[in-house]
């Protein structure tokens, strides 16, 4: 049997049901085994080896199964470098399978003597767990293995498997093995915390008088949507989360207030502001959560659940530390409380009220006639026809900013993703290919995206129309960089550089990849066009020209 083939009845065994890529000479072998396995694992062509990446790393947010991804030797393996990043530092599971120069010809691997060499293992080791090569045909099935073990264990993660051109092609008597791991699921194991630690850490809280939770990405991987909502409740405490963390707990609900940090809204940092106690959650506790690590302040006592003991108290030194999964640390807490509630005094109805009102404040108001479209008003029109159905997808920048504290879910799940690891542009349109077919095509997938980061992906275009994804892509079109644009705007005295476009029309762009496509200049257009694509076959673009000068940014 030929590597290649083994190697993609390996991928199908361990639970891979698609592999996102660029076909490469080099790894053609992987491409003939998956053509020979029909309905059993597909295989995604992609325009760009980075948006195979991000498709696949999106497909992994939302399956809980490891994202797979190809690259041939190296052009093809250094495009899979930002999609790697976004994953490592997501803590997203991937397996990124690349081709190299056959064995004997390492000594012309320097500067490309054999055509396309390079030092490429070396390269992914600051972005990935683990680098390998498969050196030998007899250790595939180990490797592959061990690849799965190392991406879904611990804090999740992506790795790189590396196989010559002469081991891809070879055949090789493998034996048949028994009792496999469906070893693509993630997390695969799961630990509780310390005993002693969650003693400590429920007197804290029931010591406490505004003791507050803060949820991250962590929280979805391991799945705690009711006991989120079970603690929360018991001890009468809000809610606020991450960008990563949204969706964790219907943002309907009387203690739950949306995202917090530089994206998020007004009302989450007064009341991070008012807490006594913060209880961190499956999450790394990073620079856009904590306002640049300012809020919450040093004084405040911390509890820091997370899978990552390197995470644990890297930014709030004193924090008390319960190393485990989010869902069974929950559970430890909950019957450490043993039904006992602290003194609260939250007047969540105040804060409701204030979060009504800057909604409402942001949202409304009369456009001026042939003004560009205010993002907050464009997104207080999606909110009226958001569904819990619906898959919201986003680009990095300021489009992540406007569906993050703007964007109303009205029930918990994994309803949105964001590119929050690296924050890289170009991330939204790719990913929602992945995240459509995550879902099986079965619900309708919002991508917005700002008219820099549609930009460089707007390509896979192509593949949603040859997929018949039902993804609407939302492009705010204000022909700039805004965030480059405002920062040049108050720090750089309004010494404008390398920030303005000239104008693309997106919708005649997008028609020529043979996708429906519209133009909104005013609401009640935008409205029209959302009410078109409600229940969309096939992809749809829907372009608003937007205001370059509005900006999500808190304080």
């Amino acid at each position: 049997m030929r590597v290649g083939d083994k190697l993609a009845e390996l991928l199908m065994k361990n639970g891979v049901r698609y592999v996102f890529g660029v076909p490469g000479g080099q790894t053609l072998p992987l491409y003939e085994g998956i053509r020979k396995l029909p309905g059993q694992i597909d295989h995604i062509l992609m325009r760009d080896e980075r948006s195979a990446g991000f498709a696949a790393d999106a497909y992994a947010r939302l399956t809980g199964r490891v994202g797979v991804c190809d690259g041939t030797v190296g052009p093809g393996a250094t495009n899979l470098v930002s999609p790697l990043a976004e994953a490592y530092c997501s803590s997203i599971p991937m397996l990124a399978i690349i081709s190299d120069i056959p064995r004997a010809w390492e000594h012309r691997r320097h500067r490309g003597n054999a055509s396309q060499a390079m030092k490429q293992l070396e390269m992914f080791q600051t972005v990935s767990k683990w680098q390998v090569q498969v050196s030998d045909p007899k250790a595939l099935e180990n490797t592959i293995d061990a690849a799965l073990r190392v991406a879904t264990t611990g804090k999740p993660g992506p790795v790189v498997v590396s196989i010559p051109d002469d081991i891809g092609s070879t055949d090789f008597p493998f034996r048949e093995r028994g009792n496999q791991l469906l070893g693509a699921v993630y997390p695969r194991s799961r630990c509780a915390p310390d005993p002693l630690e969650v003693a400590k850490a429920s007197q804290m809280i029931l010591e406490s008088r505004k003791p507050l939770l803060v949820i991250g990405g962590g929280a979805h991987i391991s799945g705690c949507y009711q006991q989120v909502r079970d603690l929360a409740e018991q001890l009468n405490a809000p809610v606020v989360t991450s960008i990563s963390g949204k969706g964790i707990i219907e943002e309907t609900h009387p203690q739950a207030f949306g995202v917090t940090g530089t994206f998020g809204n007004p009302i989450t940092k007064e009341i991070m502001q008012s807490a006594d106690l913060v209880f961190f959650i499956g999450c790394k506790v990073g620079q856009m959560t904590t306002f640049s690590y300012r809020i919450p302040d040093r004084n405040t006592p911390i509890i820091h659940l997370d899978a990552d003991p390197e995470e644990i108290g890297r930014n709030y030194p004193d924090s008390v530390p319960l190393l485990g999964d989010a869902s069974l640390g929950l559970d430890s807490m909950i019957t450490a409380l043993a039904g006992r509630k602290p003194d609260v005094n939250w007047d969540f109805e105040s804060y409701k009220r204030k979060h009504q009102q800057w909604y409402a404040e942001k949202t409304g108001g009369e456009p001026l006639p042939e003004q560009p479209l205010r993002p907050q008003a464009v997104m207080g029109s999606i909110n009226k026809v958001l569904t819990s159905d619906d898959l919201v997808v986003c680009d990095a920048s300021l489009s992540s900013g406007w569906t993050a504290a703007f964007l109303q879910f009205t029930s918990a799940g994994r309803n949105f993703i964001a590119p929050r690891g690296l924050a890289g542009l170009g991330w939204g349109l790719p990913a929602s290919i992945g995240a459509a077919l995550a879902v099986q095509k079965q619900r309708r997938v919002l991508q917005f995206a700002g008219d820099g980061g549609f930009g460089y992906s707007v390509q896979e275009l192509e593949v949603m129309k040859r997929l018949d994804l039902p993804v609407v892509s939302i492009v705010f079109n204000n022909d700039t960089l805004s965030w480059i644009k405002h920062v040049q705007r108050d720090y750089y005295d309004k010494n404008y550089i390398s920030t303005d476009f000239s104008h693309i029309d997106f919708a005649t762009v997008a028609r020529g990849f043979g996708v429906r496509s519209y133009t909104a200049l005013t609401i009640d257009e935008l409205d029209g066009y959302l009410e078109e694509e409600k229940s969309p076959q096939g992809p749809a673009v829907i372009e608003v020209i937007s205001d370059q000068w509005e900006s999500p940014v808190v304080g």
